[in-house]
């Protein structure tokens, strides 16, 4: 069995090869965060200050007027990667300098798309492109995650020079990354499902190659699961597509669920499919068991990345697909009392269950790590719990679930920010000691006071303290649920008690990590260990003072960006108006709620220190993948054992055949050499002999190779498939889902 706390030396053996990131290129990190920082300065001056009206205008009349805007925003970062990395062989500096300049302007383009997507939705339509044709519509939902990651890849391009010198395979990480980038740009610019699905699929191959970076042992198995659960998220949308386009046809984003209602019970496999195929990638409970494999694996900036935006995507999937597909549109509903919110009702409220599960399990998996990579990975399983709840909501309250999708998109914002800076903790701290079990650290807030700081702000963010980021999203996220039950089932006061209790165990996680990491007497081996690195300081400085500035004025937040994507989608306008807007999150009864919290953290904590509880594991076949996945796997090896079999057993009987032919053929040649005499007569007879054999043999043999070859030649490739990839048995059991799927359909039809 694997050492579950390994992941730390996993990049060990990768030492620095001599590059070391040169002091110009930390002179032109430096010049693009301070444009960054002015250019947000700017941006929040324009829009919220007001100032200068006629550049705003000007902006905006500008990016409307060029309809090519949204592509040209996707496509120059995977070509601006791939300018990078023609230099990196022979000018590494250079390669990095070109990374962080061209995520800047990629940022700052999508920056300046928000005075024209603040009054219209940005649309491109590429009707020949790959047959069916590219669609783009950017709208405030879409701004809002191609905003959030731009931001994150940039700080992620300024810290990643200094951290990857202990990394091989650099060139390739920055093109992976930059593809990544690319395309996640694409899935949430994208205004139909076949736009999302084609960059969503290309987002999960590429992030791939970050996630087996390293091409250890660990590093390969952690792909597997990675690369596994995320094609079979992949076929589940897949699938959902088609379905839906044979009732609909059309997959554009766009208020239908009149038009399913004609579906009958086959809408609910769709919206299953989408919740599911989205859902692996968001990390929902059970389709978990990847992330908290492949983020500990990966390097520190990849990690940052996937945790901090890929897992986003999924959210976003979820909510997209769910408040277009299933939404009404706002001319065909009276009331949200309306029969056309039932379907989206049913599906919410088992979406907010979900949200729940994943929720506490996340967490309570996260208080037995001893890895602080791997205990930030099940928080970010946990974190999405709160993200799905928020998702949940909105679906499930329907016209009146505004709150849901603010509290929800808020905390997928408020998460990017504090999980990226705390996995970038974690890679300053691995660069100084070699490894990230806290049980061995401690006292290091004497060693790395600055790393320290930004770790507080991070653990303040993520716990909900007020005055930080996390506290505005978690409060309008536990109004939802409260929302939940007083407007719909009686059962959701449950969900709220339990969210309570997760939240208090958040925060024993991080009073653990805070403690133990950097709190007590430092270890003799940790004496010598000096100040972090400047870049890596300077990233980690960004995300801290995003996190402290939204939790301080989340009203900008929630004004100019969460509020107008909340009026695109069909809620009740009246509800946004009085509930939402001018929200005040710094109330009494908010802010006493947290109490509690702390105090069931800080007893949690003490009671997990005293009697050990935090080294108590559960056996592997209490784990989530052995219960639900090893028997697919069992069930996988099983088959194709047995299909081996047959395949020998028909090889068996084709060479039989194959032998008897011969040996007619060899008969009648002797006969006729010994017979040659007899005069051409007999030639002619034994060539017809000879012809007829012959076709019968291929005859016989056509008929083998139509079903007994094909099948041989199926078998082959599966247990090729089987015995050297290393994504194993999944091209049966795609076979045996897919199968079940449609065979459920035509029940259901």
């Amino acid at each position: 069995m694997k050492n579950a706390q390994g992941v730390e030396a996993l990049h060990h053996d990768h030492a620095s090869d001599g590059y070391k990131p040169s002091t110009l290129l930390f002179i032109n990190n430096i010049i693009i965060f301070l444009l960054t920082v002015a250019g947000f300065i700017f941006f929040v001056s324009i829009t919220g200050g007001g100032k200068a009206p006629h550049l705003y205008e000007g902006i905006k009349e500008f990016v409307a007027t060029k309809p090519y805007y949204p592509m040209l925003i996707v496509f120059i970062p995977t070509i601006g990667g791939f300018i990078s990395v023609s230099f990196g062989k022979n000018y590494e500096n250079l390669r990095d300098g070109l990374t962080a300049m061209f995520t800047f302007i990629t940022l700052m383009m999508v920056l300046a798309m928000y005075p024209a997507v603040a009054s219209e939705t940005l649309v491109l339509n590429l009707p020949r492109m790959l047959g069916y044709g590219l669609l783009f519509k950017v709208d405030m939902l879409s701004y809002i995650m191609a905003t959030l990651t731009s931001i994150l890849w940039l700080m992620a391009m300024i810290y990643a020079p200094h951290y990857m010198t202990v990394e091989k395979h650099r060139n390739r990480f920055y093109l992976c990354t930059a593809i990544t980038y690319g395309a996640i740009l694409g899935t949430v610019m994208s205004g139909d499902l076949f736009t999302t699905f084609l960059f969503f699929e290309i987002m999960t191959f590429s992030s791939y190659m970050l996630v087996v970076h390293c091409e250890t042992e660990d590093a390969i198995a952690a792909g597997d699961s990675y690369i596994y659960m995320g094609v079979f998220g992949g076929l589940c949308i897949l699938l959902g597509m088609i379905l839906l386009y044979i009732h609909t046809n059309t997959l554009e984003f766009m208020p239908m669920i009149s038009q399913l209602e004609s579906m009958g019970n086959t809408r609910y496999i769709v919206m299953a499919l989408f919740m599911v195929g989205f859902g692996v990638k968001a990390g929902m409970i059970p389709m978990h068991i990847w992330l908290p494999k492949a983020h500990p694996v990966a390097p520190t900036p990849a990690s940052a990345l996937l945790s901090g935006i890929m897992i986003k995507v999924g959210g976003y999937g979820m909510l997209r697909t769910a408040t277009s597909f299933f939404f009404p549109a706002a001319n065909e509903i009276e009331s949200y009392k309306d029969a056309l919110w039932l379907s989206s009702q049913n599906l919410g409220a088992v979406i907010i269950w979900m949200g729940i599960a994943t929720m506490g399990i996340g967490v309570f998996m996260a208080l037995q790590q001893g890895n602080m990579k791997k205990m930030l990975a099940y928080h970010s399983v946990s974190q999405m719990g709160y993200v799905i709840m928020g998702i949940g909501v909105a679906i499930y309250l329907g016209h009146k679930g505004a709150m849901g999708f603010t509290g929800g998109v808020f905390h997928m914002i408020n998460h990017a920010l504090f999980k990226s800076l705390l996995f970038m903790v974690a890679g300053a701290i691995y660069l100084q000691t070699h490894h990230l079990d806290m049980y061995k650290l401690g006292g290091l807030w004497r060693k790395m006071p600055f790393t320290f700081i930004v770790a507080l702000i991070a653990a303040l963010g993520i716990t909900g303290t007020p005055l930080f980021n996390g506290f505005a999203s978690k409060t309008i996220l536990h109004h939802a649920i409260v929302e939940a039950y007083e407007y719909g089932h009686h059962s959701f006061r449950y969900a709220e008690i339990l969210f309570t209790i997760i939240s208090g165990g958040t925060v024993c996680s991080f009073i653990k990590l805070i403690s133990y990491t950097f709190l007590g007497k430092c270890s003799e081996e940790n004496e010598k260990i000096g100040n972090g690195y400047r870049m890596m300081d300077m990233a980690m400085m960004g995300m801290a003072i995003l996190i402290i500035g939204i939790g301080i004025k989340p009203n900008y937040i929630l004004d100019f960006l969460l509020i107008p994507a909340a009026r695109g989608v069909t809620y009740d306008p009246y509800f946004i108006q009085n509930y939402i807007v001018d929200m005040n999150v710094f109330i009494a009864p908010d802010l006493l709620a947290m109490i509690p919290v702390y105090i069931l953290g800080a007893v949690i904590f003490t009671l997990g220190k005293k009697f050990h509880l935090f080294h108590l594991h559960f056996p592997h076949w209490l784990r989530f993948d052995y219960i639900l996945f090893y028997p697919v796997f069992k069930l996988t090896n099983f088959i194709i054992k047995r299909l081996s079999r047959g395949q020998e057993a028909m090889q068996k009987k084709e060479d039989g055949l194959v032998d008897g032919v011969n040996s007619a053929i060899n008969a009648v040649t002797e006969k006729y050499e010994s017979n040659v005499s007899k005069g051409e007569r007999l030639v002619d007879d034994v060539s017809s002999a000879i012809n007829y054999l012959t076709e019968e043999y291929e005859s016989k043999l056509n008929k083998s190779e139509g079903l007994i070859g094909r099948c041989v030649y199926t078998l082959n490739l599966i247990t090729n498939r089987y015995e050297s990839s290393i994504i194993k048995s999944d091209v049966v059991i795609y076979a045996i889902i897919l199968t079940t799927l449609l065979g459920t359909l035509l029940v259901f039809k």
